[in-house]
């Protein structure tokens, strides 16, 4: 069985000369088989004054930009088919950009989502999003790329919590392994798992034997299981670091997932604080809270002066 099937790539800037999500995807799908497409939101928003003006009809202006979006994308297309992958293009009229994206993958039952990482900062109009918004929202897993200088067959670092697992709830704990797995084959990189224990936390259990339980199935050598005790905040990100991982696989949306140890935007400051890229997993039964149809064109009533 293939790891991933059909990767769906969030291409946010058209014209940028160098995109990391698209070769992060094409690394994941040479070792997969799968397919890609190339995803380009059409979320600029339309001054209605402006649209009067310009003597166009809406559908012609539609058509124009959406026309010229796919061209972008065909060119961004072409060196990756060129080395026989298989790729395709989509734009839509939707807004706010991380809805879109979120509504595309699920339309085209992508098994993946891979993304830049942007900065801390957030648009002030409604259109604005963050990675966050991104990452909270998605029933799919979402790929994080923020490392320029990605080394081949960097490891892969998946975060476990055995005691997540012990109380019952084994369902995320076992996606996270099964992505961090498929990544792993996928880039044929190392595969390691590390548990922190928080100093608040008492395990009152063989955490050890807990670990090796869960990660049997991933088949993790021994050696490649790290067992911490501290601050995760400040141990993942140094686990990172110290393994020279490519990529971290974690949890989200769970009692014991990414809110269990951070609260509001601490949460975006661990992001920040991983070199490598990041994987963030949902439990297998997480729903969509957003609806299935698309916006269309977001308009405004009034150019803005200058």
């Amino acid at each position: 069985m293939r790891s991933f099937r059909l990767i769906l790539v969030a291409v946010r800037e058209l014209r940028s000369r160098r995109n990391l999500a698209l070769d992060r995807a094409a690394g994941i799908a040479a070792g997969s088989g799968a397919r890609i497409e190339l995803f380009h939101d059409l979320s600029t928003p339309v001054y209605v004054d402006t649209m009067i003006s310009g003597g166009k009809s809406l559908e012609e202006f539609k058509r124009t930009l959406r026309a010229a979006a796919l061209r972008r994308l065909e060119l961004l297309a072409k060196p990756l088919r060129a080395r026989g992958l298989k790729v395709s293009t989509a734009t839509a009229w939707d807004y706010p950009p991380f809805e879109a994206v979120v509504r595309r993958a699920v339309a085209i039952h992508a098994d993946l989502i891979v993304a830049n990482k942007r900065g801390h900062h957030r648009l002030p109009t409604v259109l604005g999003y963050t990675d966050w918004e991104l990452l909270r929202a998605s029933p799919v897993p979402v790929l994080l790329t923020k490392h320029a200088r990605y080394r081949a067959r960097a490891a892969v670092l998946a975060a476990i919590d055995p005691l997540h697992a012990a109380a019952g709830q084994r369902a995320l704990e076992r996606q996270i392994l099964r992505q961090a797995a498929g990544l792993a084959i996928a880039l044929r990189a190392p595969l390691h798992a590390v548990h922190v224990l928080a100093p608040w936390e008492q395990s009152g259990q063989d955490r050890a034997a807990l670990v090796a339980r869960l990660a049997r199935p991933a088949r993790i050598r021994p050696a490649r299981i790290h067992l911490l005790e501290g601050s995760p905040d400040v141990l993942l990100p140094a686990t990172a670091r110290r393994l020279r991982a490519g990529a971290v696989v974690m949890g989200a949306m769970s009692r014991r997932g990414l809110q269990r140890f951070f609260v509001g935007n601490s949460a975006e400051r661990l992001l920040d604080d991983f070199h490598c890229d990041v994987l963030v997993v949902k439990p297998p039964r997480f729903a969509l809270h957003m609806p299935r149809a698309r916006r269309g064109i977001f308009f405004l009533p009034t150019m803005p002066l200058a």
